[in-house]
């Protein structure tokens, strides 16, 4: 963008012109977005979840630059091909900072890299004292949709309240089972990138959300089978989220359609909002299920969405 200054007559004028330069220099500050295992990522920070030593690719797909950098805890890390950045994830589990930078208007991306402990760890239903319980069973039908977790990223006092992405927090995903730090859970990029869009979504409806109320992120199998939920429940997996509206921050679902009560017609609305969302999503990335529930007892209503890989709809 050109700043076009006015004729100058005093210093005071040349400072004030200055500062409106630097202001719109600032303000065409140009995001990156990226492809990520598949996935189109425009947020300015963003989350990886991988094994020890896993390999992956970071593609920028624009702006088209050469001087993009890649940097670990502040140094230069991966090998550049392209537009793309090979990293492999530390040998060590554990939470690590990258960022992708540029020069000005370039605006940096910040993506927090979990490297999680291998499910093969886990001794007895037990990751060191946390209480996993054992894998889910899968399914005979679609067994490559229903692939027990192969790696648990670790959570402690220190990072439970690490911003994945803008709207959410790591500790929006844990399970609510009792227990002591250091916890355990297991999340995928794509359920993620699905609830980052249904914020934007919801808020294009005309509600103002920052986050959405949480009823359930992800839930161990011991957790899920003391609850009473089906064994394949997709929360075992870590792709799924009961979630409502709640800009007025009371724990329970908001009035959506302003008829003064909270119903199950709230419950519809935000449902039929997730469905568009949904019908919009053509990468196969994120298919699979949206269901609702309405009120009861231990809950004000909410919707469910998951990314199973294969339509699903309740």
């Amino acid at each position: 963008m050109r700043c076009r200054f006015p004729r100058l007559l005093n210093s005071s004028r040349i400072s004030l012109a200055l500062i409106l330069c630097l202001m719109c220099l600032r303000s065409a500050a140009e995001p990156m977005t990226l492809m990520i295992r598949g996935h189109v990522v425009q947020q300015s920070l963003f989350s990886l979840f991988a094994r020890p030593g896993e390999k992956l690719r970071v593609e920028v797909l624009r702006p088209q630059s050469p001087d993009v950098r890649l940097l670990l805890d502040g140094r230069p890390y991966g090998k550049r091909e392209g537009q793309s950045w090979i990293i492999a994830a530390p040998p060590r589990a554990g939470f690590y900072r990258l960022r992708l930078s540029g020069s000005p208007p370039l605006e940096a991306t910040d993506l927090n890299l979990f490297v999680g402990s291998d499910s093969k760890n886990v001794v007895d239903g037990l990751l060191n004292g946390y209480r996993i319980g054992p894998a889910p069973p899968g399914h005979q039908k679609y067994p490559a949709f229903y692939q027990a977790p192969q790696v648990f990223f670790e959570v402690t006092p220190d990072n439970v309240d690490t911003q994945l992405s803008p709207h959410f927090t790591l500790r929006q995903f844990l399970c609510k089972q009792e227990a002591n730090y250091p916890k355990y859970v297991a999340l995928k990029e794509s359920l993620l990138v699905m609830l980052e869009g249904l914020v934007h979504e919801v808020r294009q409806a005309g509600f103002p959300v920052e986050t959405f109320g949480v009823i359930s992120g992800y839930r161990t199998p011991w957790y899920n089978k003391q609850i009473g939920n089906v064994p394949n429940s997709r929360h075992v997996y870590g792709d799924a989220m009961d979630f409502f509206v709640d800009v007025d921050k009371d724990g329970n679902m908001d009035d959506l359609n302003g008829d003064g009560q909270r119903n199950a017609a709230d419950v519809d609305l935000l449902y039929n909002i997730v469905q568009k969302f949904k019908s919009r999503r053509h990468n196969g990335l994120l298919v699979g299920g949206v269901g609702r529930y309405y009120r009861a007892p231990h809950h004000g209503g909410f919707v469910h969405v998951d990314a199973r890989g294969f339509r699903a709809r309740w």
